[in-house]
């Protein structure tokens, strides 16, 4: 398998990239540039900037299939430029309508938005493999919305939950990472078309309407000041991917850990002839879930990395670009591989409704101290109720009578256990347990699911390709 800036495990070869993994390949870049290329042209033949007979020459010509990308390969080792051979081949191709290629404009004006053309395409992928889990997701809150587990904090016992309750927890991070990542489109997927330094030298007052019509000819938007040196909005998008994966790697890393034989609550979806290792036969391990968190922890220092092109000094820097060129095609790719774990993660996700009521009860009840404390609290108050249930809990932990034996004085019995329940071990009453998880669970399921729901019939109602020349 090829090497790509995703950390290659035993699972990479299951995965679909849904085409991602050739989106920054070199021969893509080159056509996103050439794409970029054409669609100046038009523009600037539409506008009567150049002749319109060369803009279609050149829009025409403009394809990698048309070019001698040897000879492209060639120059580059003489001329050490990153955009003047691929240039340098078109002006040939296009005969005497080469004269007006890359009319008024500057190397990083098509490299910059060349890159943000192809992480366009990437984040089309990422909005749709999101929405396929929030799918998943929804179903699974309504599934087990009344599934009873045990609610943890600070990784012990704290109160009863619902299973739903805990994917409601995971689609509300999901939505919000969903709404953030929609929320910057405007202000990241831009085209910056303002020559050497971004003040139009070049152009002049056509520059800018140039800009917004190429902007809308590729399917991106305009940048409102296209300097070079203004890289904040794609260092903003790197940070908002990794905070979107940080919210799948909790969901691996509680995968992973409730998977262990001492939890035995949630599993990854396991395929008979899977092998966990060489030398321990009964191995089942987490494997989607352990190379999501690794390529989690790789895109969280990328990001890092990429904040070091926001500060470099004056109107443009090779450092800054290097960086940022080659920074976003690894975060998208980082980006789609943890996507597409997760998708495949929680799509096969399943649950031990057994053990979780095991091992809610594991604790002979003390999981169900809060909510007892409550039902007491009306009749001696919470302080009371508190110190009462306390001794109890804490008593009961060395050994004796269990924990509802020793709530079970007159006056506190009655409030807490059913009637008829003096034979053998105390029974609570069953109401108010759980709080609102299960209402929640639904609550989050639905919006998961038009979530999903929708964003499927808004792309089946806008199934043309972006962008393009």
């Amino acid at each position: 398998m090829e090497r790509t800036a995703e950390y290659i495990d035993a699972t990479s070869r299951m995965l679909d990239y849904r085409g991602s993994r050739e989106l920054f390949a070199p021969g893509a870049v080159y056509q996103a540039w050439l794409d970029i290329e054409a669609a100046v042209a038009l523009v600037q033949g539409e506008m009567g900037l150049i002749p319109a007979e060369a803009a279609a020459t050149i829009a025409r010509t403009a394809r990698v299939a048309c070019l001698d990308m040897e000879r492209v390969e060639r120059d580059y080792v003489r001329q050490r430029h990153p955009l003047m051979p691929l240039l340098g081949e078109l002006v040939r191709k296009c005969g005497e309508a080469g004269r007006y290629v890359h009319w008024g404009l500057a190397t990083q004006n098509i490299q910059q938005t060349g890159t943000l053309f192809l992480a366009l395409r990437g984040h089309r992928i990422l909005l749709a493999v999101l929405d396929e889990i929030l799918g998943h997701l929804g179903r699974l809150a309504t599934a087990h919305a009344d599934t009873p587990m045990a609610g943890r904090t600070h990784g012990q016992h704290a109160v009863p939950i619902t299973l739903g309750f805990k994917f409601a927890i995971w689609i509300d991070e999901l939505l919000q990472a969903r709404e953030r990542l929609r929320s910057v489109e405007a202000r990241v997927f831009t085209v910056t078309m303002g020559g050497a330094v971004g003040a139009f030298s070049a152009l002049g007052a056509r520059g800018p309407e140039m800009q917004d019509r190429v902007a809308e000819r590729l399917g991106m938007h305009s940048m409102s000041l296209p300097s070079r040196s203004n890289r904040t909005h794609m260092c903003e998008y790197v940070q908002l991917l990794a905070l979107c994966a940080s919210s799948f790697h909790k969901i691996a890393e509680e995968v992973a850990q409730s998977s262990s034989v001492e939890y035995a609550e949630l599993f990854e979806v396991h395929s008979d002839g899977v092998i966990g290792s060489s030398t321990m036969p009964q191995k089942v391990n987490p494997k989607i879930s352990m190379g999501l968190m690794a390529n989690c922890q790789k895109l969280y220092a990328l990001s890092s990395m990429m904040l070091q092109t926001a500060h470099r000094p004056f109107e443009g820097d090779a450092c800054a670009n290097v960086i940022y060129d080659n920074g976003t095609a690894e975060a998208m790719e980082l980006a789609t591989a943890i996507f597409i774990r997760a998708e495949v993660l929680v799509a096969g996700l399943r649950a031990d409704p057994a053990r979780m009521e095991e091992n809610l009860h594991s604790s002979d009840g003390r999981i169900f101290s809060e909510s007892i404390m409550m039902k007491l609290a009306p009749a001696m108050g919470r302080g009371e109720a508190h110190d009462l249930v306390y001794r109890a809990a804490m008593d009961s932990r060395e050994g004796g009578p269990g924990f509802f034996e020793r709530l079970s004085a007159p006056g506190v019995a009655e409030i807490l256990f059913e009637e008829g329940a003096g034979q053998g071990r105390p029974r609570l009453k069953a109401e108010g347990h759980f709080g609102l998880s299960p209402e929640i669970a639904r609550d989050f399921g639905a919006r998961a699911l038009r979530a999903a729901d929708g964003a499927a019939a808004e792309e089946r109602a806008t199934l043309s390709p972006a962008g393009g020349a």
